[in-house]
């Protein structure tokens, strides 16, 4: 009797600590999802009202809800102008991709190192995954993969503050992939880099699996500039730079 006892008060107490998303968390989701995934411009001016209307909710949770996605960096809030989607200069474009390279970079080094056979098998599944999608020209699936690949990386290195200093850019990252012309170049080679580098990975050659990583994330830097709309946006105080380079 003791046993089961102790299993119905485990089973309440999961019961109790497993509670429904409050409204400002679909808010905040719903609302990351319309930035992340392309539907809202960079830049662009956001009303509360509008965005509750929209939600079917009041403007009390959207408001805590775009002071969270503040603290993500992917809403600025201008006194006295108003809410904007998160925008990116030239230079902030080319400092994530850095940053996104020294992060990845280490990551698969420590990965390969502790736990290979898992991340060969999990980016296996993700390059055939991608190969299909190709072949169907699902866009949005190819986009999803892309992601998918890049984050099994950092997951495996068992490193959380790689993991933690990831998270910073990841759904920076992620707004420039949604933002990228369909038929661009990079998201057409993007299956065919993926291959080369777990080709490698596969064979244990972490130098050179390190080396085409990270010329797979510069390759990304142009894209990147195109998809924020900064080719010929100069910096405060800069002339223009005629486009990406």
């Amino acid at each position: 009797m003791a046993g089961t006892s102790q299993s119905m008060s485990r089973t309440t107490m999961q019961r109790l600590l497993v509670r429904p998303k409050s409204l400002t968390d679909l808010a905040h989701d719903s609302i990351r999802q319309l930035i992340v995934g392309g539907e809202l411009a960079m830049g662009e001016q956001l009303s509360e009202a509008t965005l509750a209307a929209q939600l079917g909710i009041s403007k009390t949770p959207v408001r805590e809800a775009l002071l969270r996605l503040r603290v993500d960096g992917l809403i600025e809030i201008q006194p006295q102008r108003g809410t904007f989607v998160f925008s990116l200069t030239s230079r902030q474009v080319e400092e994530i991709c850095a940053f996104r390279e020294v992060v990845e970079v280490s990551a698969v080094k420590l990965a390969m190192e502790a736990r290979r056979p898992g991340l060969v098998k999990a980016l296996q599944a993700n390059v055939r995954e991608m190969a299909l999608a190709r072949k169907t020209a699902d866009w949005e699936a190819i986009r999803q993969l892309d992601e998918a690949f890049h984050e099994a990386i950092v997951a495996h290195c068992d490193n959380v503050y790689l993991q933690q200093a990831h998270q910073l850019i990841a759904s920076k990252i992620g707004a420039l992939r949604a933002r990228l012309p369909r038929q661009d170049e990079q998201v057409g080679h993007c299956q065919q880099n993926h291959a080369a580098i777990l080709a490698l990975l596969r064979e244990g050659r972490v130098a050179a699996t390190q080396r085409a990583l990270a010329l797979h994330i510069r390759d990304t830097l142009a894209s990147y500039r195109l998809a924020s709309n900064l080719g010929d946006v100069a910096e405060p105080g800069v002339a223009s730079r005629g486009g990406p380079r």
